[in-house]
């Protein structure tokens, strides 16, 4: 009777959902799938006690300068076990992998959230600076109950997004959810997603990153597209991803024009009444600020997810598995001066 990892083949079915209910989107296996048609590399494992599944997780390689390479676990392992012997093993177990891989280091976000005090004996506890990248998950997201009413979710509101979104309607903004042939509106939301980068300050992944999920999308069962516009032209729109019963808003670009008419609201109110109609219990608005400042620059829209009204979630630390000590201290240093110095 004992521990045991393996890494399952193409064919084997990867349901983490059999452990958590919930689970993040990025440890389902579409996630993978993406990720393996944008080039990544993405194993999949699956830990075991006595013949009993306590583990499930996708691992997905990322490179760094000089050629070196990390792992990354978004919102994974997914574990029940959080004994010591456990730990142990799943530490050996994981640098095992990042050495066959020739990785500096594993980035470890374990879902569910495991105390600090009883990982930090096994892992290193990650830098804050480390924290901001376009490829880690978010620390903190906010959601939304959606077992309220929609008259209840409207209460809840602050009363100026409640305004804003009674507002839409009165100035002639008309919102709609797509469902299928998402590729007909990419060029348009990539239009938008640009806008709004610019607007705010933060910078989009490659083009083809998108594109790879509007190609995708329909893949996903109940995904959408939530859309508003006015006078038949395309102001704002919201990429919703649906998972675990969670509706996920992951992307959403608009226009710099006919901002008075306040399309973003109408586009975000539809999309919470869409996902109330197929079954979802939560709304996620995705990564939030917060004060450790992690996440500089989501201020402003960290404002707007938040008086929507609703409550945030907290995601585990990162903790790291190193095997290449010097290359994870350049990481790191590379990290602190980017941040701090430029």
């Amino acid at each position: 009777m004992s521990y045991l990892f393996r890494r399952l083949s193409e064919t084997e079915m990867f349901d983490p959902n059999i452990l958590y209910r919930g689970m993040p989107f990025t440890q389902q296996e579409f996630y993978g799938n993406w990720q393996k048609q944008l080039g990544r590399t993405v194993e999949r494992y699956i830990g075991e006690y006595n013949d009993t599944v306590i583990a499930y997780f996708q691992v997905i390689t990322y490179p760094l300068i000089k050629g070196k390479t990390y792992l990354y676990i978004p919102y994974g392992p997914v574990i029940t076990d959080t004994s010591p012997e456990f730990i142990i093993f799943f530490k050996a177990e994981i640098e095992r992998i990042a050495r066959e891989s020739h990785a500096v280091f594993v980035r470890l976000d374990f879902t569910p959230v495991i105390p600090d005090d009883v990982l930090r004996d096994y892992f290193n506890h990650a830098p804050l600076f480390t924290y901001h990248s376009a490829h880690f998950q978010p620390r903190y997201e906010w959601f939304l109950d959606l077992k309220q009413s929609e008259d209840d979710i409207l209460k809840m509101m602050h009363e100026k997004t409640r305004y804003s979104v009674r507002l839409a309607d009165r100035k002639g903004i008309v919102s709609e959810i797509i469902t299928s042939n998402f590729e007909i509106y990419f060029e348009t939301f990539y239009m938008l997603m640009a806008e709004t980068a610019k607007r705010n300050g933060f910078h989009l992944h490659e083009k083809e990153y998108y594109q790879h999920i509007f190609e995708n999308l329909s893949t996903v069962k109940d995904s959408y597209l939530s859309i508003a516009s006015f006078e038949g032209k395309i102001l704002a729109i919201d990429l919703i991803i649906v998972s675990g019963g969670i509706a996920n808003y992951v992307f959403g670009g608009s226009s710099t024009e006919e901002r008075n008419r306040m399309p973003t609201y109408s586009a975000q109110w539809k999309a919470i009444i869409h996902a109330k109609k197929v079954g979802c219990i939560s709304y996620n608005f995705g990564g939030v600020a917060h004060a450790e400042n992690i996440y500089k620059g989501w201020e402003g829209l960290t404002i707007f997810k938040q008086k929507f009204g609703g409550y945030e979630v907290k995601h585990s630390d990162f903790y790291d598995a190193v095997v290449q000590p010097f290359w994870y201290h350049m990481y790191n240093m590379r990290k602190f001066i980017k941040k701090f110095h430029l």
